[in-house]
């Protein structure tokens, strides 16, 4: 008998947050981002995509004309409120644990949905998926069970008559495309009129789309690949859209990556993508009033002043959540600008290719308002501290101010600041997150300092103080820890093999930091200098927990030793059967201890051998899996919140299910407006009820599951306006 929704997200039958670094899962994503990367560049679907999918220009162009609100076609119609606006959703990074893609699918699903401060927004009669809709690997099953099942039981009628478009993100490319395009792109089989998705249908019929709206407003999604290049089968599709624009038309681009973002936090060319999609219809001077795109968990918005053009990342659809304290106040942006050469041409550059005629120029664009760039670590704190205590200025929100307005100096970033910084501490607890890989570290824990006490026992280092650790007239802890760099010295001169471990887990550390922020020599140097202190405090650690186990094991093994010895006495007063056994195990020890211990210098005691063979590798693996996975934690805390670095592994591990955001974009005549929305927790399973069974669901979107109070929808900031503008021509 099938469980009943609600009976399966309790009993753990459904997606959990995907964990990272489970050693498995690492494994296989290593080999197929290795594969995807090599038939990415050898059999590029989007080149596919357009051979099979042969029709005139002026067919490819009008596919997703929703200009004419009265079409008599209904595959191009889509509805307007009451006032004439039309609206669209935007949702991205959705398909990881089923709870927080369930709730978001939830939302999106409604008719309406009351937001604090912004009162009650309709729902989008579009649909964008902005990349990434799978976890961690786009293949069939993994869409079913990560995208299908939580957008299916949100939202179950049986006429789906809202549209849905979607581009790839790296997750999506992981299989080449493959599943992305089956799912997505059916409509290009001339038999079928699209998949469906909950009550969305999909419209489009290659990974690329350009849709035009009512009033001259357009939306274009690229398809960037592993954020690299257009093919060049999008790059004439979007040429060839861009001819039908001019002047007086409004454009919002949607990427699958904040490339603005890379260019600045990783040192990537966003020239590639970024550069190419604007400069096609810059030539056109199409305005260009918005960049979105997902990627990072985050909702992040950039504005520049100079250029009127706002930069949004909102990759808040259900993926673990990204930080937002690693993020500049200010930052420049490379936007494509005429040469003096070309000022003379036509707009339409006849002939011309993207980035003919056209040169980058940098232009400053800021988090929030009125900030200037931080000119180092020092002045980024006292702003971020700045932006922390603006909450506690104002006073508490009352039942009568959830209609008013956002201060408009708020941080535009969700979640703050000052909280992204506190939850980073989180990864201090790294071990309890992510046991396979701790227990990795505590594996390598035990090999390295294996060896060395092998080499110890084999050669005598330390003159025996190792050995007699803790024993009755033996050596302290203290006194042998003092020496240990010496003897560690003298164990590498001895043994190759442990020069390689060391030597092979410095070279790991050092290429492992992520100082790819740093020009130069200083990335270098960074790289040294914060790879050597995390190597230092690994063996560090390490050599001190080695010493402590072995202090223990030679605490434990006395009263052992007296016990076997009782036993082997006492032998005697058993039956024949069970004196034979003991005879049979205890006397090679007893006679080897004795012949030991007759000779001079040798303290030897077998029964230690064995009690440290056994509890050796035991109590180094667990201990080193809880010291020396918190020190990995503890490196990504220090470096996230000193250096801006690991941001994205450093969560990844937390696998954090809250701060959730999506944007409801409204279009009119003389403006378009964008409502940030987050959703500050997600729901629990014991937040939700089945739907009644034999009655009327009491939600038009029919859920399986409904929250069991109204889940919480408020604005991250201030509605974003973007006003039409006039153009005049002279």
């Amino acid at each position: 008998m099938e469980l009943s929704p609600l009976r399966q997200l309790r009993l753990g039958r459904l997606p959990k947050m995907v964990s990272w670094y489970d050693p498995r899962l690492l494994a296989r994503i290593g080999v197929r981002t290795i594969i995807s990367s090599v038939f990415g560049q050898y059999a590029d679907q989007r080149l596919i995509q357009a051979v099979t999918d042969p029709c005139d220009d002026a067919v490819l162009c009008g596919r997703y004309d929703y200009s004419d609100l009265s079409s008599p076609d209904p595959d191009k119609r889509i509805a307007a409120d009451g006032d004439g606006a039309v609206w669209v959703d935007y949702v991205a990074d959705v398909g990881d644990g089923f709870e927080s893609t369930y709730a978001m699918a939830y939302l999106l699903a409604q008719d309406s949905l009351e937001v604090r401060q912004a009162g009650r927004l309709r729902h989008g009669e579009i649909l964008i998926m902005g990349g990434d809709q799978c976890y961690p690997q786009a293949t069939r099953e993994e869409y079913k069970k990560r995208l299908g099942t939580p957008f299916n039981w949100a939202f179950s009628v049986p006429a789906p008559d809202r549209k849905l478009f979607a581009i790839p993100g790296n997750h999506d490319w992981y299989d080449g495309l493959a599943a992305f395009d089956s799912l997505f792109c059916s409509s290009r089989d001339r038999s079928a009129k699209g998949n469906v998705i909950g009550g969305w249908r999909c419209q489009q019929h290659r990974s690329y789309w350009a849709i035009k709206l009512p009033h001259k407003w357009w939306m274009w999604g690229a398809d960037i690949q592993f954020s690299k290049y257009l093919d060049s089968s999008q790059v004439s599709y979007f040429e060839m859209v861009a001819s039908q624009m001019g002047p007086e038309d409004n454009l919002i681009i949607c990427l699958a990556e904040p490339s603005w973002l890379l260019a600045d936090f990783a040192g990537e060319d966003e020239e590639e993508n970024f550069f190419k999609i604007t400069t096609i219809a810059r030539q056109r001077e199409v305005r260009i009033c918005a960049v979105i795109a997902g990627d990072w968990h985050h909702y992040a918005h950039y504005f520049a002043h100079e250029l009127g053009i706002h930069f949004i990342t909102s990759g808040g659809g259900g993926a673990f959540l990204h930080p937002t304290h690693v993020l500049k106040n200010a930052i420049s942006v490379r936007w494509p600008e005429r040469t003096d050469e070309a000022q003379d041409h036509a707009p339409d550059t006849t002939g011309a290719r993207p980035g003919e005629g056209w040169k980058a120029k940098q232009y400053d664009i800021h988090l929030k308002r009125n900030t200037k760039a931080a000119e180092g670590v020092v002045e980024q704190a006292v702003q971020d501290v700045q932006d922390a205590l603006t909450p506690f200025q104002s006073a508490p929100l009352s039942p009568r101010r959830r209609r008013q307005p956002l201060k408009p100096q708020a941080p535009k970033c969700f979640p703050e600041k000052s909280k992204s910084y506190l939850l980073s501490l989180g990864n201090v607890l790294f071990p309890f997150y992510n046991p396979g890989f701790a227990v990795g570290v505590g594996l390598l824990y035990w090999l390295v300092t294996w060896e060395f006490q092998t080499l110890v026992t084999r050669h005598g280092i330390s003159g025996g103080k190792i050995d007699t650790l803790g024993l009755e007239g033996g050596s302290t802890f203290r006194e042998v820890l003092a020496f240990m760099p010496l003897y560690l010295v003298q164990a590498m001169i001895a043994s190759i093999s442990l020069v390689v471990m060391l030597g092979g887990l410095y070279a790991t550390l050092v290429w492992y930091v992520d100082a790819v922020e740093y020009p130069g020599p200083r990335r270098y140097l960074t790289k040294f200098f914060v790879g050597s202190g995390h190597f230092l405090s690994h063996l560090t650690a390490m050599f001190t927990l080695s010493l402590l186990v072995v202090m223990l094991n030679n605490w434990m093994t006395p009263p052992i030793e007296r016990a076997l010895d009782a036993v082997y006495e006492a032998r005697k007063d058993q039956t024949p059967m069970v004196k034979e056994v003991i005879e049979e195990s205890l006397k090679p020890l007893q006679q080897k201890r004795d012949k030991d211990s007759s000779q001079e210098g040798k303290r030897q005691r077998p029964v230690r051998e064995i009690v440290g063979f056994m509890s050796y590798p035991t109590l180094m693996i667990g201990l080193g899996a809880l010291i020396g996975g918190s020190l990995w934690g503890l490196y990504w805390v220090l470096t996230g919140v000193f250096a801006r670095m690991h941001a994205g592994e450093s969560f990844a591990a937390l696998r954090i299910k809250n701060y959730k955001n999506f944007l409801r974009i409204k279009v009119e005549k003389d403006k378009l407006t964008i409502y940030p929305l987050a959703v500050d927790k997600v729901p629990g399973a014991d937040h939700w009820m089945n739907a009644p069974r034999g009655k009327a669901n009491p939600m038009p979107n029919n859920p399986k599951l409904i929250a069991v109070t109204p889940i919480d929808v408020r604005l991250i900031e201030n509605p974003i306006e973007i006003p039409k503008e006039e153009v005049i021509y002279e």
